[in-house]
C-alpha cells in the first residue's frame, strides 16, 4: 500500500510544477529605446506547404539574449518592426503547431529588411499525437530504426486490417488467428512471442489503448484501418519515452485531424466471403475556434471458414478547441461494438488437409464494447516550450462463449451424432463440439490515466538542445470471470454449484473470479543534442506500480506486488550527405501480465523453490544506416537483444528456471523509385528482416517424455521464422491509375520451445511451414470527387497454417489447445469513394 502513498504524492510534483521556469531564457517583451542609428524589418509569416498566410504569428526580435521588440503578423500574415538598433541580432518566428524559426540577421542603419518567413508544420505540435511526425528532416535524424506508413502507402496497399499492413515493416512477424475482421491481431518485433500482441505497446493518436496495459496488454480491441491515416512504429531506444513495454516497440496508429473546411468522404467496399462495409466522414464546420469531426463505421462479413461471420460498428466524435494563437485542446470520443462467431477451436491434420474451412461450432460468441474518451490539451508557454496534458479514460467489456470441445473420429462423424474418443486415439480425428455445454470468458477492464509532459528547446553550449520530460499516473481495474453455461448457446452461468454429501454441503467451483487492479507512476526524460551532423539523444524511464488481485472464489484473498523498473536508453545520429548512420541501446521492460502473476502465484512460494516474480527485461541494441535521395529511399538495421527472467513465454508454458534467450538479425526496407529513371518502370518496395533467436537457459517440462523437464539451451523461440521478405511493384499512370503488386514470403517457425518436428493428428504440434502469398491492387482517381479501387489478397488463394498459437504440446486436451489455425483465403473487394 505504500506505492499507492508514494504515487499520489507524485501527481502533486507533476502537476504542482509552474511552467514559468522556460521563461527565464526567454526575458522581457520590452527594452530600451533605440537609438537613432537604426534600421527595420519587415515581411511575411507563410506556411511552408501551403503557402497560406499565418495571422497571429509572433515575431521577436532579439539581441544577445534578451529580446528587445517584436510584432504579431496580421490577417495577411504581413508584419513590420520601423526601429531595431543596428548591428546583429537573433529573430524568432513562432506559431501554435510550428516550428520555431531563428536566423541570424544583421540590421543596417536607415535600411528595412524584407523577407519572407515559410514555418514547417511542427513535430512538437504533433507530437501528442504523433511520435515520428512528417518532417524528413527529424526523420532523418532518428537514432533508431523507425518506420511510419502515410495515407499514401494505406491508399496503395488497401488492407483489410492493420496485422495486414504491419506485416510490411522489417523486423514485425505476424500470424493469423482471426477472420476478414482482423480486430484482435498477433504480432512480434525482432522474435519477440507474438500472441495478441502482448509484448507491444500500442497507442492510438499518442494514447495506450490495450485493455489493462499492465496487468493485460492484449490485443483484443484494434482500429479499424478505415479510421487510419498513417502507422508508426518505433523500435530503438526512443521507446523509452513510452512504456511501459519497452522491449519490443512502440505502434502508433495516427487518425485524422478534425479539417479546417467544411468536407468529407463516404467509402463503401463490397468483396467476397460475404464482405461488406461503408464509412462515413465530415467535418469542417463549426467556428475558426470549434471544429468537429464525425466518422461513422459499419462492416461485416463471413470470414474464411464455416461460421464465422462478423458484424462491426465503430463511431468517433472528435472536436479541436483552439482558444488562441498558443493552444489547442483535441478531443476524441469513440464508441466500437463487435460482434461475431469467433471460436478457438482449430483443425486437426485430417480436418486441414480435407477440409480446411471446417468449423463445426455454429454458437460460439464473441461480443466486444468498448468506449474511450480521450484529451490532449498543448499550450505553447513561451517560444521555446510547449506544455502537453493528456487525459484518458477506456471502458472494455468481452464477452466469449465457447462449446466444450472433444475430438471424435473422422469415420465416425456424421456432422449430427458427437462420440467422443480420448486424445491419444490413433488414426484421423477430428475437433468438434462436446454438444452439451459451454463456458464463458467474461473479462471487464476499466482503465484510465493523465500525463503532462513538456518539451523544451534550449542551447547547451555550441548544441542545439531539446528535452522532452513529463510524467503519467495511471489506474486500471481488470475483472477476470469465468462461468459455466449448462447449454451450447448459453450466454450465462454458474460460478460453482452445491451439492449435499450425507449431512455436508460441498461446494464445487466451476469458475473463475479474479479481480486485478494497478495504479502506476511513470516518469521520463529524454534529452537531444545537435552538434553540426551529429546528434545525441540520451534519457532513461521509471515505473513504479502496484499490482493487486483478489480471488472472490478463494475467500477473497488479498495478493499484492510492487515493482520497480529503471529504464536508460542512449541513442546517436550521424549525417554524412545523403546518408545517415545510427546506433543505440535500451533497456527492454515487459510488466508482469496475469498470466504471470498466476504462474509464479505473485512470487509468493519463492521460499520453498518455487518461482519468484520478476518482469522480463532486456538490453537492446542496435546499429544502422538510413539515405534518401531522388531515386531511392532505404533504412537497414542491424539488431541485438539479450532477455532475461522470461517466465510465461507462451500458452501453457512456463520456464521451470528464469530464461534467458538471446535474437539478433537484420532489417532491410525501402523503395527504388525506378519510374523516376524510365517511364513505365515500376517502383520496387522491399522489406526483409533475418532473425536468429536462441534459448540461453531454461527448462520446462517436456511434452514429449511424460513426467520429464527437459533442457532447451540452443533452442529457438516459438514463431520467430528465420526469413521474411516483401517484394512489391508499384506504378502510376497520368491519368490516376495506379497498380501495385506484393509478394509476401515467411520461412518456416517452430510453434513451442521444445522445437517440436513431427506433426500429430491433434494439430496441436509441429512447426508452422512456409508459405508465400502474393496480394494485388488497383485505384483509379477519376476526379477529385470519385475514386475506385480494387484489392485481391491471397490471389493464388494459398491455402496455408497461418498458426498454432493457441495450442501447447503439453495441453493436448481438445478444449485445452486450439490446433491449426488457417491463413486467410483468397478475399477481392472492390470499393468506391466519394468527397464532397
Amino acid at each position: 500500500m505504500h506505492v499507492k502513498r508514494i504515487l499520489f504524492l507524485s501527481i502533486i510534483l507533476m502537476f504542482g510544477s509552474s511552467p514559468d521556469m522556460f521563461l527565464l531564457a526567454a526575458g522581457s517583451p520590452s527594452g530600451p529605446e533605440p537609438p537613432l542609428a537604426s534600421g527595420g524589418i519587415r515581411g511575411r509569416v507563410i506556411d511552408v506547404e501551403s503557402q497560406q498566410a499565418l495571422s497571429g504569428a509572433t515575431i521577436i526580435v532579439e539581441r544577445e539574449g534578451s529580446i528587445v521588440t517584436g510584432a504579431i503578423a496580421d490577417k495577411r500574415g504581413d508584419f513590420n518592426i520601423p526601429r531595431v538598433e543596428e548591428g546583429h541580432v537573433r529573430l524568432r518566428v513562432r506559431y501554435l503547431g510550428y516550428e520555431t524559426h531563428q536566423q541570424d540577421i544583421i540590421i543596417s542603419a536607415n535600411e528595412t529588411l524584407t523577407l519572407q518567413i515559410a514555418l514547417q508544420a511542427s513535430p512538437h505540435y504533433h507530437r501528442p499525437v504523433e511520435i515520428l511526425g512528417d518532417s524528413p528532416e527529424v526523420y532523418r535524424e532518428l537514432t533508431g530504426a523507425a518506420q511510419k506508413i502515410d495515407r499514401k502507402n494505406l491508399e496503395a496497399i488497401r488492407p483489410v486490417g492493420t496485422q495486414e499492413i504491419l506485416e510490411y515493416v522489417p523486423g514485425v512477424h505476424g500470424f493469423g488467428d482471426d477472420g476478414i475482421g482482423n480486430s484482435r491481431i498477433s504480432i512480434g518485433i525482432r522474435g519477440l512471442n507474438p500472441r495478441r500482441s502482448s509484448r507491444v505497446l500500442f497507442l492510438e493518436d499518442g494514447i495506450p489503448i490495450q485493455p489493462a496495459m499492465y496487468v493485460y496488454p492484449n490485443m483484443y480491441y484494434n482500429p479499424p484501418v478505415e479510421r487510419l491515416d498513417a502507422l508508426e512504429i518505433i523500435k530503438g531506444s526512443a521507446s523509452i519515452l513510452h512504456g511501459p513495454q519497452t522491449m519490443g516497440g512502440v505502434i502508433n496508429y495516427v487518425t485524422r485531424r478534425p479539417r479546417s473546411e467544411l468536407g468529407g468522404f463516404t467509402k463503401l467496399s463490397i468483396g467476397t466471403n460475404g464482405y461488406a462495409s461503408i464509412f462515413s466522414e465530415l467535418g469542417g464546420w463549426g467556428s475558426k475556434t470549434l471544429r468537429p469531426e464525425i466518422q461513422l463505421l459499419y462492416k461485416r462479413g463471413d470470414g474464411f471458414r464455416d461460421n464465422n461471420s462478423f458484424d462491426q460498428v465503430n463511431a468517433t466524435l472528435k472536436l479541436n478547441v483552439t482558444p488562441d494563437e498558443s493552444s489547442m485542446l483535441y478531443v476524441k470520443a469513440n464508441v466500437n461494438y463487435e460482434n461475431s462467431q469467433a471460436t478457438y477451436t482449430g483443425l486437426t491434420e485430417y480436418s486441414f488437409r480435407t477440409d480446411p474451412t471446417f468449423n463445426p461450432k455454429e454458437d460460439d460468441n464473441f461480443k466486444v464494447f468498448r468506449t474511450s474518451l480521450d484529451l490532449i490539451y498543448t499550450n505553447q508557454v513561451s517560444d521555446r516550450a510547449i506544455a502537453t496534458t493528456k487525459g484518458y479514460f477506456a471502458y472494455f467489456d468481452r464477452r466469449w462463449w465457447r462449446e466444450y470441445d472433444v475430438f471424435v473420429k473422422a469415420g465416425n462423424f456424421d456432422g449430427q451424432t458427437v462420440e467422443p474418443v480420448p486424445y491419444f486415439e490413433v488414426g484421423d480425428l477430428i475437433r468438434v463440439g462436446n454438444d452439451t455445454d459451454n463456458f464463458g470468458i467474461l473479462r471487464t477492464f476499466y482503465s484510465l490515466g493523465v500525463e503532462h509532459s513538456y518539451d523544451f528547446n534550449h542551447d547547451v553550449f555550441s548544441a542545439e538542445a531539446n528535452l522532452d520530460f513529463g510524467g503519467r499516473l495511471h489506474f486500471e481495474r481488470f475483472i477476470d470471470d469465468r462461468q459455466q453455461g449448462n447449454a451450447v448457446d448459453a450466454r450465462s452461468g454458474v460460478y460453482f454449484v452445491k451439492e449435499m454429501d450425507d449431512t455436508t454441503e460441498v461446494v464445487t467451483i466451476l469458475g473463475q473470479s479474479h479481480h486485478y487492479e494497478t495504479m502506476a507512476l511513470s516518469l521520463f526524460a529524454q534529452e537531444r543534442l545537435a552538434f553540426g551532423d551529429l546528434t545525441l539523444r540520451f534519457g532513461a524511464r521509471l515505473e513504479l506500480f502496484e499490482q493487486e488481485r483478489i480471488d472472490r472464489l478463494n475467500g477473497a484473498r488479498y495478493q499484492d506486488k510492487s515493482s520497480i523498473a529503471f529504464l536508460p536508453g542512449l541513442g546517436l545520429n550521424y549525417q554524412i550527405g545523403e546518408f545517415n548512420l545510427y546506433g543505440g541501446v535500451h533497456r527492454g521492460y515487459t510488466p508482469p501480465s496475469s498470466g504471470t502473476l498466476k504462474v509464479v502465484n505473485f512470487g509468493e512460494d519463492s521460499d520453498d523453490g518455487g518461482l519468484d516474480l520478476k518482469s522480463e527485461k532486456s538490453w537492446n541494441v542496435e546499429l544502422g544506416a538510413r539515405g534518401a535521395g531522388k531515386f531511392f529511399a532505404f533504412e537497414l538495421t542491424g539488431f541485438f537483444l539479450t532477455i532475461e527472467d522470461m517466465v510465461a513465454a507462451a500458452r501453457g508454458t512456463a520456464f521451470k528456471n528464469l530464461g534467458r534467450v538471446e535474437n539478433y538479425g537484420l532489417e532491410a526496407g525501402g523503395t527504388l523509385a525506378l519510374s523516376r529513371l524510365q517511364d513505365f518502370v515500376p517502383d520496387l518496395h522491399f522489406s526483409y528482416t533475418y532473425l536468429q533467436s536462441e534459448v540461453k537457459e531454461g527448462t520446462i517440462e517436456s511434452a514429449v517424455i511424460a513426467g520429464a523437464d527437459v533442457n532447451i539451451a540452443g533452442n529457438e523461440l516459438p514463431y520467430a521464422p528465420r526469413h521474411a521478405l516483401t517484394l512489391g511493384l508499384g506504378y502510376s499512370f497520368d491519368f490516376g491509375l495506379s497498380l501495385r503488386c506484393d509478394l509476401r514470403h515467411q520461412t518456416r517457425s517452430f510453434s513451442d520451445f521444445e522445437n517440436i518436428l513431427r506433426t500429430n493428428n491433434r494439430g496441436d504440434t509441429g512447426p508452422i511451414p512456409a508459405y508465400s502469398i502474393l496480394n494485388a491492387t488497383a485505384a483509379w482517381k477519376i476526379d477529385d470527387t470519385w475514386q475506385l479501387g480494387l484489392a485481391v489478397k491471397n490471389v493464388a488463394d494459398e491455402i496455408y497454417i497461418a498458426s498454432r498459437l493457441h495450442s501447447s504440446p503439453r495441453q493436448p486436451e481438445a478444449s485445452a489447445s486450439s490446433g491449426i489455425l488457417v491463413g486467410s483465403r483468397r478475399q477481392a473487394t472492390l470499393s468506391v469513394n466519394y468527397h464532397y
